[in-house]
């Protein structure tokens, strides 16, 4: 733990053995990137204790450390074409959705270059080939609805799901953030995160003003949405470690405070862990 002050009624001991529980029941935090975004700066406290496999056709530069797998993530597996772009981070196993795209900007980095052919893998079959994963990171171009839900056996076992997509049908066939939002609370998720931005088109000045097409949502395992006990240990470990330094501290305290009502916590943990004191102190792993 980092910092001797404590907060509201937990005493610097009974913290102390808390963050010690968790640490020594924290198992890698197993991500699959599909796109190859970087982590954010607040996954680096964790360093040491995260394993990712990237998986990406045109992966140039993978995170330090991380498996590679240079396919696409799709729907079926096997061969596919991907649709190389102006702007290579707008490739997409879809076509773009050019009446839509001229009418909110950025329609030139999506002109397709190149048709590719390249191999590509399912979500369930990387999760049977290499063991389940707690996060899941899709940037999947227009596919992440599709992927999802082709992958409902699976999906489940992650504790965080971090998904860039569309406001809009960027592409033929995507489905925008209602239709994925609706998908993952159905599956147990709540989501706790969402940013969105906009594509100003070079010819409207800076005086107009644009909607926002795009979109980055941040999901988190919750079985409270259903009332369902589906978090096995391990997962609930991880996810209250995620809560902590990924921000989401309330949803942390909820979550151990049911965690401790089903008995997955130990006694001891449990009290602590349920107090709101706790996850205000500043503590590492």
């Amino acid at each position: 733990m980092t910092g001797a002050a404590t907060r509201g009624s937990v005493a610097e001991a009974e913290a102390a053995d808390a963050v010690a529980w968790l640490s020594a029941h924290l198992t890698p935090i197993r991500v699959l990137e599909a796109g190859a975004r970087e982590l954010p700066p607040a996954w680096r406290p964790l360093d040491g204790l995260v394993e990712t496999v990237v998986c990406d056709p045109l992966v140039v530069n993978p995170t330090a450390g991380a498996g590679l797998l240079t396919a696409a993530l799709s729907v079926h597996g096997g061969a596919e074409e991907l649709n190389v772009t102006r702007d290579p981070a707008r490739s997409s196993l879809l076509e773009p959705n050019h009446a839509v795209l001229a009418r909110h900007g950025g329609a030139a980095d999506f002109e397709v270059r190149e048709r590719r052919a390249v191999p590509s893998a399912t979500l369930s079959g990387l999760a049977g080939e290499r063991g389940p994963f707690d996060v899941l990171r899709l940037t999947t171009r227009g596919t992440e609805y599709s992927v999802l839900s082709s992958a409902v056996d699976v999906v489940p076992g992650a504790v965080c799901i971090d998904v860039v997509g569309g406001l809009i049908d960027n592409y033929v066939g995507q489905y925008p953030l209602g239709v994925v939002a609706a998908l993952l609370h159905g599956l147990g998720y709540s989501l706790v995160d969402l940013d969105t931005w906009s594509r100003p088109h070079r010819t409207w000045g800076p005086a107009v003003r644009h909607a926002p097409v795009e979109y980055r949502g941040l999901w988190l395992k919750d079985d409270l949405v259903h009332g369902a006990d589906e978090t096995g240990f391990h997962q609930a470990v991880k996810l209250l470690v995620l809560s902590k330094f990924l921000g989401y501290h309330a949803f942390g305290h909820r979550l151990a405070v049911a965690l401790g009502q089903r008995g997955l916590l130990r006694h001891g943990p449990a009290r602590t862990l349920a107090k709101a004191g706790f996850w205000k102190l500043a503590w590492s792993i």
